[in-house]
């Protein structure tokens, strides 16, 4: 799937700048060729699979392990896995990421980012930044919804990553929003990246770390209004009807 040209770069990025090893918890669901009632098929796993073995493969410090949906369901709650296909990653400060869907088009060079951030001991971060993440005291989530095509889209879920590796207060997961159809209808979700605090509190447009951190505080302290103030939160038009490829959301 990688173009060797793509893979030789990744490589050698991986071998000057992987400080520690990073685990990829990778969930999937085998087609089936029965009728299982209640149980969807994923259309994306096939792909998101072939993509992971192909990114593990280079590098030794890059540990992947493949979990069947349904087979490991105590595993996929502990980790916060409800839907497929999902990666969560972790570095040596054991403070995951997920990524629903796969994470290709604009997201890629983001993922492998990622997997380089995750590697290091921590993350660096502007000092009022850094100062302001440290008042938040209280669990809290980052969720952002992005599409592949989207150009926004990378920097925002960098964004929150960073943060979440900076913070054992803070989670953060990115989602593919077009493999999830019905989590776009739940949403409303007409333009991407579109982002939800704690579950609840949600807005559409690209903001950095600072205003991330700002959304989340106002999400805290219960404010109905959790748009960061500052000028970066615009927002960029989104797929209104998302494409049909879809991954697999486990029923509630």
């Amino acid at each position: 799937m990688i173009p060797l040209r793509e893979q030789e770069y990744i490589k050698n990025r991986f071998s000057q700048e992987l400080e520690g090893k990073v685990k990829i918890d990778f969930f999937t669901q085998r087609a089936s060729k029965l009728f299982v009632p209640g149980r969807g098929e994923c259309a994306t796993c096939e792909e998101a699979g072939k993509l992971i073995d192909e990114v593990s493969a280079l590098s030794e410090r890059v540990l992947l392990t493949t979990h069947e949906f349904a087979d490991e369901a105590d595993e996929a709650q502990k980790l916060g896995v409800d839907k497929v296909p999902a990666f969560v990653l972790r570095g040596p400060a054991n403070r995951p990421v997920r990524f629903f869907g796969v994470p290709g088009g604009n997201e890629f060079p983001n993922f492998i980012e990622t997997i380089i951030d995750l590697s290091k001991q921590k993350v660096e971060l502007p000092p009022e930044t850094a100062k302001q993440l440290k008042k938040i005291k209280d669990a809290s989530s980052i969720d952002v919804y992005v599409t592949t095509t989207c150009p926004h889209c990378p920097a925002v879920v960098r964004a929150a990553f960073r943060l979440a590796q900076a913070s054992a207060k803070v989670e953060a997961s990115a989602i593919e929003i077009g493999e999830f159809p019905r989590l776009a209808e739940q949403l409303g979700v007409r333009a991407v990246p579109f982002i939800v605090i704690n579950k609840q509190a949600a807005f559409a447009g690209a903001v950095d770390e600072a205003g991330l951190v700002e959304a989340v505080q106002q999400a805290v302290s219960g404010s109905p209004n959790a748009t960061p103030s500052q000028s970066g939160a615009t927002s960029t038009t989104g797929p209104s009807a998302p494409p049909p490829r879809s991954g697999l959301i486990l029923p509630h």
